[in-house]
């Protein structure tokens, strides 16, 4: 090499060590870590279906690469069913640098869309009864008009289907208790369809409203006392919160509580016809993960995302008395009885 270089002279000597380094440099380049995208998981209260839906997201995500502490860095919100609280933490996550925002719940949707209101997160939503009628820009009647930077799915709980099933276990059924918030908009389109659901039945839809779950016993009470037979729970927050205050109050009455949530068999409840949401939150999460490798959120249609699900109770069932059955279409349709 020496004799290279003297051959080559001082100048070309510089030129031809310069080139040498570039060559070693070029094969061993050096490597810039990339920050992780901050994607933050806002869910308005801890609950099964929540929780689901967030355990959906995550593996949904993972599923596509996108992996806590690897490729993204999760960062996980609970309001605990407290509205100041979900404030304070769509305030955070507008202003705190993330990529995107995953919401479960109505709620959390909501105050996470005003919250964000000048698109500075990409928001994808799920576990949410309407969309539509969440009042967060999104229109019936043009889908195609809405906020550039939302995307998501609804889940309209099976009312009616709910309804029919009762009806089915006991044809003389003819008062239903229900206890909704009335600052819900999801509890409220529950109950708009229940209403014209028991109409077509011959059904007396009874109702009793609250603002808060601390009320959901003595609300539930009263309606048994008035003469329900059974009592309904619909996707209410609140309401589904205290489940176990409904079904004591039944129980207390001797009369079962049917809903829209396949958590509540668990709890005590004769059946729970509902959406799976681990399967909502895959579908969204597959959504989310879409947007994160460069498609656009409005490409996405708004659809109703309801994978049923019928879990029955028999104890509940044999508590309930004689006008109660369980019939064989029933069992077989089931996906589970406890």
């Amino acid at each position: 090499m020496m004799s290279v270089v003297r051959k080559l002279g001082p100048g070309l000597a510089v030129i031809l060590g310069v080139s040498l380094i570039l060559v070693f440099t070029d094969r061993n380049p050096v490597r810039v870590q990339q920050p992780l995208k901050r994607i933050a998981l806002f869910k308005f209260s801890s609950r099964q279906t929540l929780d689901d839906t967030e355990r959906g997201y995550v593996d949904a995500l993972s599923s596509r690469g996108f992996v806590q502490g690897k490729t993204i860095s999760l960062t996980f919100f609970n309001a605990q069913n407290d509205l100041p609280t979900a404030n304070t933490i769509a305030g955070e996550i507008v202003h705190g640098k993330y990529h995107m925002v995953l919401t479960a719940s109505t709620p959390a949707l909501q105050v996470m869309a005003q919250a964000n209101k000048k698109g500075t997160v990409v928001h994808v939503f799920g576990t949410v009864t309407d969309p539509y009628g969440a009042g967060v820009g999104l229109d019936r009647m043009h889908p195609e008009e809405r906020p550039a930077h939302l995307s998501g799915a609804g889940t309209f709980q099976p009312v009616e289907k709910a309804f029919l099933i009762a009806r089915e276990m006991n044809p003389r059924l003819s008062k239903v208790g229900v206890t909704w918030c009335r600052s819900e908009s999801c509890s409220e389109a529950c109950v708009l369809i229940a209403r014209k659901v028991c109409d077509s039945l011959g059904i007396t839809l009874m109702e009793s409203m609250v603002d808060n779950s601390s009320g959901v016993l003595e609300a539930s009470q009263a309606l048994v006392v008035k003469g329900a037979e059974a009592l309904w729970i619909g996707g209410d927050n609140t309401v589904e919160i205290a489940a176990d205050m409904v079904i004591k109050a039944a129980r207390e009455g001797g009369i079962p509580v049917f809903t829209n949530n396949t958590d509540h068999p668990a709890l005590g409840a004769l059946f729970g016809l509902g959406a799976n949401y681990y399967q909502v939150g895959l579908q969204v999460g597959r959504i989310a993960a879409d947007i994160l490798e460069g498609a656009d959120p409005v490409s996405f249609r708004v659809d109703n995302v309801v994978p049923e699900k019928l879990l029955i109770n028999r104890q509940a069932l044999n508590a309930a008395g004689n006008s109660w059955n369980l019939t064989e279409a029933l069992v077989a349709r089931a996906d589970s009885i406890l």
